[in-house]
């Protein structure tokens, strides 16, 4: 991958004539943090450049809401990254931009594959890397990289070399990756918009695979949702809001953003809606509501800075004029998204400390099971021999109830649960509780019929079973006139050779089996429980002492 500093490039020259440079990304992303925010971010950016990004959930802000709701341009106004809006390419997958901060200047672009993808794909996709010089260049690159994950350009289905039929939207994940000495340290992410149904170029498969990234992104629980909500539209009838409350029922971590306010007639009840909503009035966040104004159409063309001229103004003579200031704008977004983000990172940071000891205790675990290098068949079989030998060991300790062995330890104040992982490893005493359990499930629900013997009064441990609803063995209760006529019928039908007065000694037999049929399902489930324990009990075992991949070919 080559450096842009290696070619003699900048990313960001310096305008000239107090005129902003189109394609070029300015220095307003300093404005998102001050230097104790950055700081903070430092030791976050610290994990991503570890991988622990795939194994923690890591503070970041998405940019979230419905197709054309605005939110690229929101994305694009706060970074200052000309996104390419025409062909919509960048609400296909996920845009994931990740602002560095390194001595030397660099911007590359790469896909993300997702894991769900074979093998063969991954490396394929992983192989793509751009690196440019001029935002200009980036509608080609995204260009290049819906290509590489085998999405329709065109939206209508159309296959691709392979002929291997194109979505129109992908799992994969496009990364920014732009690093200098005074870029911020932050992560933006910008996801498909929701869609509520199917249409021409967009399968029922399209629908549910831009619903299971939006779900991806923001039920990890130290993502900052920037929720964006288009006036264009009742806020009712955009799914967004619904989704963030799922994940987020409290609002603590949603910002709603309300775009294309300048498109509401003024003075309407749908402006006056929107104000309401603004003012936190309608859908409740803790962390409030913001509202931007974007371009026009006919202000495709305008620069960061006549945009910014153009949502002030508004702002100063619409309506929205009764806001506090800090609630409308980019600028004040930026602010305001800052300190978010600070208050978010440093109140996640002690939990976060916890995950990664948590993490690290597992992995120097798995790298102690992996034992010595065995780099031949011989010290293979020698190892697996040794394993095999000290499973065994534990195994028959744990049949015969011998607990001296460490596995078997437990701390005074854990209780005995069969959830309890270090209760399943004394498997004798576990069966022995199941035993106990089973003795007294077969007494009080082992036969088919309670007898009572009072003419008027039902047996006590037929009220006790009875109420007992989730047994489906409950014996019946019988009467005592019931129980009669129940051995009377079994006296007619068992009659034999006796003598007139006598009974058929073969009617005690029949009598039992009748009144112990529920044994054989009460001792099927009793074995299957200590299956099931014996199985629990094996895989506690090979989870304690055998690395993870030699215990996925074992088990």
């Amino acid at each position: 991958m080559e450096s842009i500093e290696a070619e003699g490039l900048r990313l960001n020259p310096q305008p000239q004539d107090d005129e902003e440079s189109p394609g070029t990304l300015g220095s307003t992303l300093e404005g998102l943090q001050t230097e104790d925010q950055r700081k903070v971010l430092d030791t976050i950016v610290q994990l991503r450049k570890c991988g622990l990004d795939g194994i923690l959930s890591l503070p970041e802000i998405v940019v979230c809401g419905d197709q054309s709701a605005g939110k690229s341009s929101v994305l694009e106004a706060l970074t200052e990254i000309p996104f390419p809006r025409n062909d919509n390419l960048c609400t296909r997958f996920a845009t994931e931009i990740s602002l560095r901060r390194e001595l030397t200047e660099s911007l590359t672009v790469r896909v993300i594959p997702d894991t769900d993808r074979s093998e063969e794909d991954q490396k394929r996709i992983k192989d793509f890397s751009e690196s440019i010089t001029d935002f200009k260049d980036l509608p080609l690159i995204m260009d290049a990289a819906t290509k590489v994950m085998g999405i329709a350009n065109d939206g209508d289905g159309s296959t691709q070399s392979n002929q291997t039929p194109a979505s129109a939207f992908s799992k994969d994940t496009l990364s920014i990756e732009i690093n200098g000495p005074n870029r911020p340290q932050l992560t933006l992410i910008d996801i498909p918009g929701l869609i509520q149904s199917a249409t021409k170029g967009v399968s029922e498969t399209d629908v549910a695979v831009v619903a299971e990234i939006t779900d991806r992104y923001i039920k990890r629980p130290r993502t900052i949702c920037l929720a964006v909500v288009s006036a264009t539209n009742d806020a009712a009838n955009q799914p967004i809001l619904q989704r963030v409350r799922k994940f987020d029922p409290q609002g603590e971590r949603t910002l709603g953003v309300i775009t294309k306010p300048d498109q509401l007639p003024k003075g309407s009840g749908s402006e006056a809606k929107f104000l309401e909503l603004a003012r936190n009035e309608d859908v409740f966040f803790k962390l409030g509501w913001h509202v931007i104004r974007n371009r026009r159409f006919d202000e495709k063309d305008f620069s960061f800075e006549e945009r910014n001229a153009a949502e002030e103004h508004y702002f100063r003579t619409s309506n929205f004029s009764v806001l506090p200031q800090e609630m409308v704008g980019i600028e004040t977004l930026r602010t305001r998204l800052s300190q978010l983000l600070f208050e978010h990172v440093k109140a996640a940071l002690p939990q976060l400390s916890e995950d990664l000891e948590r993490a690290l205790r597992v992995d120097r675990h798995e790298l102690n099971l992996l034992g010595d290098m065995r780099s031949t068949p011989a010290a293979c079989r020698v190892y697996l021999a040794k394993l095999s030998m000290e499973c065994r060991e534990i195994c028959k300790a744990g049949l015969d109830g011998k607990y001296e062995h460490g596995y078997f330890k437990m701390g005074a104040e854990e209780t005995f649960s069969l959830t309890n992982k270090s209760t399943i490893a004394r498997l004798r005493a576990v069966v022995q509780y199941s035993n106990a359990n089973f003795a007294e499930d077969l007494q009080k629900r082992g036969h088919k019929y309670f007898f009572s013997m009072a003419e008027d009064e039902p047996p006590e441990d037929a009220n006790l079973d009875q109420n007992n609803a989730s047994t489906s063995t409950a014996p019946k209760s019988l009467s005592k006139e019931e129980s009669v006529a129940w051995v009377q019928k079994m006296l007619l039908r068992s009659r034999g050779t006796e003598l007139i007065g006598n009974f058929n000694p073969n009617l005690i037999g029949e009598l039992f089996w009748e009144q112990s049929q529920p044994w054989e399902q009460l001792a099927r489930n009793h074995i299957e429980k200590v299956s099931q324990l014996c199985k629990r009990f094996l895989a506690n075992l090979l989870e304690q002492k055998a690395p993870k991949e030699i215990r996925g070919n074992i088990w």
